[in-house]
């Protein structure tokens, strides 16, 4: 593998700025002043870094007025993790849904696996606690066994689809009401680690995301 160049580090690393403060079109970037001081960097590193960033049609310059942003923040999150942009079209939100729910049997296995009793029960009674119809609490239920999976790449894995998840999971792309259908399932899946129960647990995340690709499908 290639090793990346500091220009090449700093573009990702400008990208995920712009994820992570969600900027939108034509919102005003720091300085490269400031862009060199917060990414301990030279200027020169910074323009290059940016003059990549504008041919990629991701940022403009307005001399003298500065560096503006050309991409809504969902174009943005498989840039830095797949090196690719993407239509947020619902078919590609089914797509994302099966890899999401095959990543997470894989997580459900390992919990099982390598979780001590008393560290299942505590996941469990702190997870039945949370309101997933909020789809930070629903994405915090989902993050605890990738976390207890003890599987790093995994939990990558899952920060990347979280980042991407967190900038579409809205309207137009699904509605607010989206994921309630599933619900009952969540309750089978918690039940199911609790009881060790691997088969059980997998067929819940199986029936959570098919429940929600038929509520995508039908909206």
């Amino acid at each position: 593998m290639m090793k990346k160049t500091s220009s090449e580090w700093l573009k990702n690393e400008i990208i995920r700025y712009i994820v992570r403060m969600g900027l939108r079109p034509d919102e005003k970037l720091p300085s490269e002043r400031e862009l060199s001081e917060m990414f301990s960097v030279s200027r020169t590193t910074v323009r290059e870094a940016v003059k990549m960033l504008e041919e990629k049609g991701i940022v403009k310059v307005e001399a003298p007025k500065g560096i503006f942003v050309s991409s809504e923040p969902h174009e943005l999150i498989f840039e830095v993790s797949f090196s690719t942009k993407f239509a947020p079209t619902k078919n590609f939100i089914i797509d994302l849904l099966r890899v999401r729910g095959a990543m997470e049997e894989l997580a459900v296995e390992l919990t099982i696996m390598n979780s001590r009793d008393a560290e299942i029960f505590r996941a469990v009674e702190d997870l039945k606690t949370l309101n997933l119809v909020d789809p930070d609490q629903d994405m915090k239920f989902h993050r605890r066994f990738f976390e207890m999976s003890g599987n790093a790449v995994l939990m990558n894995f899952f920060e990347a689809f979280n980042d991407l998840l967190s900038v579409i999971w809205h309207p137009p792309f699904v509605e607010r009401t989206f994921g309630r259908a599933s619900l009952p399932y969540h309750k089978d899946l918690l039940q199911a680690i609790a009881d060790r129960n691997l088969h059980s647990a997998k067929d819940a995340v199986r029936k959570i995301i098919e429940t929600d690709i038929k509520i995508l499908i039908s909206s």
